[in-house]
């Protein structure tokens, strides 16, 4: 008769199997002569008994197999009666099961059914979670409602200082308070000259001409305060319509002019910064504006990115109004925004270890920063402004960047010594560079040759008007 599949049956069979020896460790013996038919399986009234059918006594040297009914071992998962076969009826005739017809219980992959749903509580569902297994825990939901892994029960207000948030306030914000000013200038432009833009010469930022961006708040020495080369009387001629129209500085700056007849417009520190000199200066500075800056202020806060942003710009502009020459004005973020981007350097080091490319990450930013202050020296623009915000960036990321996760005490210490140097050095540059602004009989002299880090020495750039 034709032997099944899989099937053993009573005949003679050649077995491969281990023996021992004392003198070897183990010797392969093959082609040994078996009995005609396998033992007989003994009945067994007590399913314990059943501990003592083994291929090999437990005690032995040799290879084990424990039999289909001896209990589990500790630690696995009980037999789920739904998802394996049933187990072999005990047969009294001492033939064993693989002669009548019984298979041996098959594991639910090999039944054609579901795997069975986990269970709360078993080994292979849910982590048992306590003090028998502490490096176990399962992350609280209210990690989940925070960016950056920061819990959702920190208190609002506290959130809007230090971070983190959801929404960007003063980005969004003061992007929409510097469309709201291009609109004005504009407006404001055609109020002067009754043009939109300037064409003649035309503006390649498409916008409104010098004289109009004066007049609404721009970065001009002159109307900050007196100037001995340019005093209020001075005339100004193509003040804003015809080429024969004049104005005196009083006038060009505005702002119902000054009081007592001296330059005291020092709001044009701040003012700048949401002015730009046209639809294509305002574009480039939101790529930034709304990226990295949307991205900073979710992660610093409100209040600590505002300080950043704020602190950056207003020292450019301070900084453009001592070196550059009294007669040129300058508006836009870019001052803001080169803060944040010395403030990414710092992020940079002080994140290192958790960074999975600090090393690509350090050469790309500096390598876009020297690019960009490269750029800064074409006609145009201001790269005082650009250089004064990087380097309060800097100052400001050794302030207010978040403490390093996992800081040993001696990280914590080293980080708050640093803290309160970086906000010595930032009072004292604000400090003397203002002092110096005002106390100067010039402010373009302080140090002429310093023009140079904001013009190229080509076609009479770096010129003074």
């Amino acid at each position: 008769m034709a032997n099944k599949p899989d099937t053993i049956t009573d005949e003679n069979f050649n077995q491969t199997y281990i023996t021992y020896n004392n003198n070897n460790r183990s010797s392969l013996s093959t082609s040994q002569s078996m009995p005609s038919s396998p033992p007989t399986v003994p009945i067994h009234e007590n399913v314990n008994d059943w501990n003592s059918h083994e291929m090999h006594q437990r005690n032995s040297n040799g290879f084990q197999k424990l039999h289909s009914y001896d209990p589990s071992p500790v630690g696995t998962p009980p037999i789920n009666e739904q998802y394996y076969s049933p187990s072999p009826p005990i047969n009294h005739s001492g033939t064993p099961y693989y002669n009548v017809g019984g298979q041996p219980p098959q594991p639910y992959y090999n039944s054609g059914l579901a795997p069975p749903p986990l269970q709360a509580g078993n080994y292979y569902g849910e982590p048992m979670i306590g003090q028998q297994y502490p490096l176990i825990q399962t992350q609280p939901a209210e990690y989940e409602q925070q960016p950056y892994g920061y819990p959702s029960h920190r208190n609002p207000l506290l959130r809007l200082i230090i971070g983190p948030i959801q929404t960007p306030i003063f980005s969004y914000i003061s992007a929409i308070a510097m469309a709201g000013a291009l609109i004005y200038e504009f407006v404001r432009f055609h109020e002067l000259t009754g043009d939109v833009i300037e064409t003649n010469p035309f503006n390649p930022m498409i916008g409104p001409s010098f004289q109009a961006l004066v007049n609404v708040g721009a970065r001009f020495t002159p109307c900050i305060r007196p100037v001995p080369s340019f005093p209020t009387t001075e005339l100004i001629g193509n003040c804003y319509k015809l080429e024969n129209d004049t104005c005196t500085v009083e006038q060009l700056c505005g702002f119902d002019g000054f009081k007592n007849g001296v330059p005291d417009q020092s709001f044009r520190f701040v003012i700048p910064i949401f002015l730009h000199a046209g639809v294509v200066h305002f574009l480039l500075n939101m790529l930034t504006h709304l990226r990295l800056g949307v991205d900073l202020e979710r992660a610093l806060g409100t209040l600590r990115y505002m300080v950043l942003y704020m602190a950056s710009g207003i020292w450019g502009f301070v900084l453009s109004a001592m070196f550059s020459p009294n007669l040129t004005a300058s508006t836009g973020c870019s001052g803001a925004l080169f803060g944040l981007i010395g403030y990414m350097f710092i992020d940079i080091l002080v994140n290192w270890k958790f960074l999975p490319h600090p090393v690509r990450d350090l050469i790309g930013l500096l390598i876009s920063t020297i690019i960009s202050l490269v750029l800064g020296l074409l006609p145009g623009l201001d790269n005082f402004a650009h250089i004064g915000g990087f380097v309060v960036g800097i100052f400001m990321g050794m302030l207010i960047t978040p403490m390093r996760p996992m800081a040993s005490t001696r990280v914590k210490i080293f980080t708050w010594v640093l803290r309160f140097v970086a906000l010595a050095i930032l009072v004292v540059l604000f400090a003397i560079s203002i002092r110096e602004f005002y106390s100067a009989e010039d402010p373009s002299k302080i140090c002429p040759n310093c023009r140079y880090l904001s013009c190229l020495p080509v076609y009479n750039w770096c010129d003074p008007v």
